[in-house]
């Protein structure tokens, strides 16, 4: 496998939690496994039953650290301190390890096989990621190159690990008032790595073992729930083979390390049960172990494998021999146990270390088969975004050069998504994902409100003769029909996951945000009455009664001012709430694309704080400017030259004198074409006759007809003018628009320290920055490893 300084870490923030696997059942089963293991037998092989290159770019993929990022599958030893796991690497290693009851408790092991030509061990130390960068540097340096490794070097390389780590040695104890000057345990990796010629490729990690009881000068409660943490954390993620030690010695119902398991995989899919000390199992308590590999207890889909180790009374034999030596009469020792009489009924596959070797590298080799498409479209997938997340965040900002770039770059992004949103140019992602950023369509649901509003709402008093709602002709009501069916299309027919549509307010709103910063900007009231159910011709006599001077009775150009004041009073109100509503939705749009186009909160807010002044200054003007529409038009010189005046004022006194005509109308015919087509005739004495009203009658209707047809020319001028001013122009496209506040050229006015103040960075966003370049070089050779 070659040096290493980086590999499967362990510590817990980085694993992630993947979805359940699909199909787990059918990929692992023994009943695929297990004629798998007795071909293999048949043909005396070891490692070409597995996928030595896919293995080895697992290993590889540890090695980078891609493990910190895509889960790899991997083979966890879980079990309790006294279950004999430590044997169980031991025999696995073929390496005697030295024996004491905290050995390896302090930090993860990952013991790595591979076959090579020559033997060559591996000893090195995985930092964890908190490590600053100078004590990775430090322990990244701890290597150690060996031939052999015995037990008393290892026990020796342990210790100088345990130092370099910071953590106790195997043999150390608390200080003497039982205060610990060092953690107990540490995030940083052990590793092993052991080559050699008929090594299977195989990677094991070893995990503390769980303990129950304190110890004094060792160990606390906090410790014991530290370490079910760790192993809680280890053997959740769907890709990895839990190896369960079991000390059958005592009844398995009270081993926590099978309850443990059953929590992360519930159904047993992904746990292999070891277990160990059968030679010291009471007589006639093996049918225990027989129930268990026959599966009649406790069933695992991978079942059970059991092992003898090397009890004390063997390891004291063979003192002075060399750890070869060792592993061959542990091998004898084993063999020589499983071929008595009772035992020997256990099937071969079961039982014995070789064949354990043998089961791992097939779940393994199985396990990497299926899910290794799975981690080459993870890492891509996960390459890609942290390639947008690292974007997002920008260069390097350390300089003021770099910062007003940075800045520069955000205006131009700002200004390039807003034209796309003024030019209702939709096509872009950000659209889609948020339609509160579709300014145009928003504005002219609101405009459309806007002028149904002043149509139906902004008169005082109804008009004579006006069945609609204030402007009675056919426009108004085809204006009015399209402005329901707008409402109709605006409201509602998506549908929800039952499949019933759900409705939405008919009417555009402005979006229910708070902008604290406006509340000086907006108007606070409206004053918008309900019509006026008086008779408009009752409310005009009056008025002229109460105003009109000496001479002869005709229409009063000083008391018009006055009706068209009244009637039109409503327009106040209902324009200032228009121009807010729109100040809102721009102001919204603003800071909804500011925070795209500039992720980083800190950034963000300090642009905004320093557009704000210029905003809301611009957002008064707008005001003012309404306002300033609303009293030329409200108690301005009633003028107007368009001829929609006239022609209103002519058809309102035809219609009068139809009306008054009509009960004396005589029904009769007349030529046209030579086909006769029946009319009313009106004789010109009856006509007359209707119209000899009272002087005043007279004089009242005709204040209310100009009056009528100049509220309707007005009103249609106003509302033109309010949208294409007060809106258009000084809040969505004009030169002065708050939406070209943020441009290309506003750095240009800002010294260095406000350059720095608004785009330095603080120190999340360094590190942000740094652990995503680290993420992205781990992908990316990972990506590289996996297509080669």
């Amino acid at each position: 496998m070659g040096d290493s300084s980086r590999s499967n870490t362990m510590y817990f923030d980085a694993i992630p939690q993947m979805e359940p696997i699909d199909g787990m059942h059918s990929q692992l089963s023994d009943q695929d496994l297990l004629p798998k293991i007795d071909r293999l037998r048949e043909l005396g092989v070891h490692a070409e039953l597995s996928d030595k290159d896919l293995l080895q770019k697992i290993d590889k993929l540890r090695e980078l650290g891609v493990h910190e990022f895509v889960s790899l599958p991997q083979l966890v030893v879980v079990g309790d301190q006294s279950s004999g796991k430590s044997s169980v690497l031991e025999a696995v290693m073929e390496l005697p390890l030295p024996r004491s009851g905290t050995l390896c408790t302090r930090f993860a092991t990952n013991i790595t096989f591979q076959s090579a030509s020559k033997p060559r061990i591996t000893v090195s130390i995985i930092p964890g990621p908190s490590r600053s960068d100078e004590e990775k540097e430090q322990l990244q340096d701890f290597k150690r190159e060996l031939t052999v490794l015995d037990g008393g070097n290892f026990l020796s390389i342990l210790n100088e690990a345990c130092d370099a780590m910071g953590v106790p040695k195997p043999e150390e104890l608390f200080d003497v008032d039982g205060s610990k000057s060092k953690p107990t345990f540490s995030e940083d990796v052990f590793k092993v790595e052991l080559c050699g010629p008929g090594r299977d490729n195989l990677s094991i990690i070893d995990i503390p073992g769980i303990f129950r009881t304190e110890t004094k000068g060792t160990t606390t409660s906090k410790d014991m729930a530290m370490v079910k943490e760790m192993v809680n954390y280890w053997i959740k993620d769907e890709r990895t083979i839990i190896l369960a030690v079991i000390g059958i010695n005592n009844d398995v119902a009270t081993q926590e390390i099978l309850s443990i398991a059953k929590k992360a995989d519930p159904k047993g899919l992904r746990t292999l049960g070891i277990l160990t000390k059968p030679d010291i199992v009471g007589d006639g308590e093996e049918g225990r172990v027989f129930d268990l590999i026959n599966g009649k207890q406790h069933k695992l889909t991978h079942g059970y494998h059991v092992l003898r180790n090397l009890s004390q009374k063997d390891l004291d034999a063979q003192k002075g021999l060399n750890g070869r030596n060792d592993s061959l009469s542990r091998r004898t020792k084993e063999q020589e146990f499983f071929n008595k009489k009772l035992w020997s009924a256990l099937p071969k596959s079961r039982v014995g270390v070789d064949e354990l070797k043998k089961r791992l590298t097939v779940l393994l080799t199985d396990m990497v088969k299926k899910e290794f498409p799975k981690i080459k479209s993870q890492l891509a997938q996960d390459l890609i975004l942290a390639k947008k997340q690292l974007a997002m965040i920008g260069t390097e900002r350390a300089t003021p050069q770099q910062q007003r770039v940075y800045l520069e770059e955000i205006a131009a992004k700002f200004k390039d998504l807003s034209k796309l949103a003024l030019d209702a140019d939709y096509r872009d992602e950000i659209f889609q994902n948020d339609k509160c950023l579709r300014l145009p369509t928003l504005i002219v649901n609101r405009y459309d409100l806007f002028e149904k509003e002043i149509r139906t709402k902004g008169h005082t008093y109804k008009f004579d003769n006006d069945e609609g709602n204030g402007s009675g002709n056919d426009e108004d009501e085809d204006a009015d029909e399209a402005i329901s069916i707008a409402s109709e299309n605006e409201s509602a027919t998506d549908e929800n996951e039952s499949g019933k549509g759900y409705e939405v307010e008919p009417t555009p709103k402005p979006i229910g945000r708070v902008f604290p910063e406006l509340d000086n900007v907006l108007s606070q009231s409206f004053n918008i009455l309900d019509a006026d159910k008086t008779n408009i011709l009752d409310w005009i006599r009056r008025q002229y009664l109460e105003s009109r001077g000496y001479g002869l009775p005709a229409i009063d150009l000083r008391i018009l001012p006055v009706l068209w004041q009244k009637q039109s009073s409503n327009w106040g109100g209902i324009t200032l709430s228009f121009i807010n509503d729109i100040i809102v939705y721009v102001h919204d749009f603003i800071c909804r694309l500011l925070s795209i186009v500039c992720p980083e909160s800190k950034v963000r807010n300090a642009l905004l704080s320093f557009f704000m002044d210029d905003l809301v200054a611009k957002y008064s003007s707008a005001i003012k400017h309404v306002e300033y529409i609303l009293k030329v038009e409200h108690r301005g010189t009633l003028l107007t030259k368009n001829e929609s005046y006239s022609t209103a004022l002519n058809e309102m006194r035809y219609a009068r004198l139809v009306k008054a005509t009509n009960n004396s109308a005589i029904p009769t015919t007349k030529s046209k074409g030579g086909d006769y087509i029946p009319v009313k005739a009106i004789e010109v004495s009856a006509a007359a006759l209707a119209m000899s009203n009272s002087n005043e009658e007279n004089v009242v209707q005709d204040h209310h007809d100009v009056l009528h047809a100049y509220y309707k020319v007005a009103m249609r001028r106003f509302v033109d003018t309010v949208i294409a001013q007060g809106m258009d122009d000084y809040l969505l496209t004009g030169e002065n628009s708050p939406i070209k506040v943020i441009k290309l050229s506003f750095t240009s006015k800002m010294n260095d320290d406000q350059i720095n103040d608004i785009a330095g960075e603080d120190a999340f966003t360094k590190g942000e920055r740094l652990a995503l370049e680290q993420k992205i070089k781990a992908l990316e050779e990972g990506k590289e490893e996996l297509n080669s």
